[in-house]
């Protein structure tokens, strides 16, 4: 008996026939969307129709053109033309659809046709390759039947700066590997409105799309904020101005711009001291007695004193006549013309154009005196790595003590440490004593001012105990820095007197006999001469 199932507003129509089963399947509208071959498959199941082509109702469905077909037969696997059989892989990111054969099984190959409809079943609708599904089926090779478009990532946000911190705090650099003392690119200035970075907005990136004709979402940059510091302000949100006219500095996590003092007179009693948080400019002495002291470099056009200088760099155009008491202090580099009687400290390099005579110079990294004169006389002269000038010592013999190989400034910080751990040791040692003495006693048969003393000194023992485990903590690692000593070298391009005492890496040696352009440095544990 004829039966229907379905009609033209579910997408499909099935006669169930004596002589057959009739599949009529029709285009989707705006109103009735076309069904899917899933679907329809669970229509035929449930109308217990099974036996049937899958590829020929793959096409059916494909095709949606609303004509009536017979539905065949499944095809039996093993007959004399039987289609090989294949399936369709999808990777787990839906980004290609693979074909593989079954080459055991069948005779026939599959035609293009075939590939496709299978394909369909899959819902696979995206980056289908017929030249490659042709090739394939051709072969009867495993092969690449679709490719989705991968997404492309977004790039990271920048920042971009408009300023080079490269040449600052340095000497610039003359032929023959000289250096102009009176050039040292001191300050990097920024006016009010300067523009000092610009930020390179990140972006989202383009969207891919899967074999299943899904898209699938790129990967943004990343986004990155601009460096705002002290007096400066973000504008347009991609731009950092300066609020004010000072000095650019750039801590590697903030852009500030500090401001620039500027004395057009000397430091004395029409100034007082000078303690200023940006940088200074002197453009006369510094007096002796008064102070200079700034977070920024400090720049002296003329001389200073028996005064005291202390800021980020020192740049002195003049020299120090320090009396004995004048003193220089510069985290970084200390650029002078010379230095007579004095104490000057540096963090990394010390520049003397002229002469050092009876003085105290540390610095963490190197010493230069090599222009004019070129000399160091007298005093006791450090560096962490290299001494370097034209004549060491005198003829007349002038004692002159020299030390590199590890950082004097570190060394001191160490000494000075170590002295103050030894007396904190001597001061809990002394209370821990009396509250031994304290507490023999009966706590009622001592006197008031014996019973404050005793708590005074219990609540004193154990932050200053905390103290003490602190300081020889810094002590030990201290220790351990200076353990591990550079190779350094102490150097004269004329002449290095008798009188001179050398210390490299701990090992003294004496000069005993005129030294013309000589290198001391060790080797094998032994202080050697060579040729400068």
């Amino acid at each position: 008996m004829e039966r229907t199932i379905g009609g033209i507003n579910e997408g499909f129509q099935l006669v169930i026939k004596a002589d057959g089963n009739y599949l009529t399947v029709y285009p989707g509208s705006k109103d009735t969307p076309a069904i899917d071959l899933t679907t329809l498959k669970s229509r035929l199941a449930e109308e217990g129709v099974k036996d049937y082509d899958k590829l020929q109702l793959a096409r059916l469905v494909r095709a949606a053109d609303g004509f009536e077909a017979k539905l065949d037969a499944a095809p039996e696997d093993d007959g004399e033309n039987a289609i090989i059989p294949f399936s369709i892989e999808i990777a787990n990111d839906a980004m290609t659809a693979a074909v593989r054969f079954d080459d055991n099984r069948g005779n026939v190959p599959p035609d293009v046709s075939d590939v496709l409809d299978a394909l369909a079943a899959k819902k696979v609708v995206y980056g289908i390759d017929r030249d490659a599904i042709g090739r394939g089926v051709a072969r009867l090779t495993p092969f690449m039947a679709a490719r989705g478009t991968a997404p492309e990532a977004g790039t990271d946000a920048r920042i971009e700066k408009k300023f080079d911190m490269g040449a600052k705090g340095r000497p610039a650099e003359r032929a023959y590997d000289r250096v102009d003392y009176k050039d040292m690119n001191i300050f990097i200035r920024a006016n009010i409105g300067d523009v000092l970075a610009v930020r390179i907005p990140e972006t989202a990136g383009v969207p891919g799309k899967n074999v299943f004709g899904e898209e699938v979402p790129a990967k943004p940059g990343k986004p990155a904020a601009l460096p705002q510091g002290k007096n400066t302000r973000v504008v347009n949100e991609h731009e950092l101005v300066s609020l004010i006219d000072g000095q650019i500095v750039d801590d590697g996590k903030k852009i500030s711009v500090d401001p620039h003092l500027v004395i057009d007179s000397s430091v004395d009693v029409g100034t007082g001291n000078v303690d200023f948080a940006g940088s200074v400019e002197i453009r006369g002495d510094v007096e002796s007695g008064f102070t200079v002291k700034a977070d920024g470099d400090v720049e002296i056009k003329g001389m200073i004193g028996g005064a005291e200088v202390t800021g980020r760099n020192v740049i002195v155009h003049g020299g120090i006549r320090g009396m004995n008491v004048g003193k220089i202090n510069a985290e970084e580099d200390i650029s002078i013309s010379f230095v007579e009687n004095a104490n000057i400290v540096a963090g990394r390099d010390i520049y003397v154009n002229d002469v050092v005579l009876h003085s105290e110079m540390r610095a963490g990294h190197h010493i230069r005196v090599e222009g004019r004169r070129g000399f160091i006389t007298g005093g006791k002269v450090g560096a962490g790595e290299s001494i370097r000038a034209k004549v060491l010592g005198n003829n007349f013999y002038v004692q002159t003590n020299l030390s590199v190989g590890v950082d004097p400034n570190l060394k001191y910080r160490y000494d000075t440490l170590g002295k103050e751990y030894q007396a904190n040791v001597k001061r809990l040692t002394e209370i821990r004593l009396s509250l031994e003495t304290l507490k023999k006693q009966p706590l009622m048969s001592l006197s008031e001012r014996r019973r404050e003393q005793l708590a005074e000194l219990t609540h004193a023992q154990f932050p200053l105990a905390g103290e003490i485990k602190k300081m020889k903590e810094k002590l030990e690692e201290m220790e351990a820095e200076l353990e591990e000593m550079k190779r350094g070298s102490i150097a004269a391009s004329d002449t290095i007197f008798p009188g001179v005492n050398i210390i490299i890496n701990g090992v003294k040696k004496t000069v005993e006999d005129e030294l013309k352009h000589a290198r001391l440095q060790m080797l094998d544990g032994q202080i050697v001469t060579g040729i400068f």
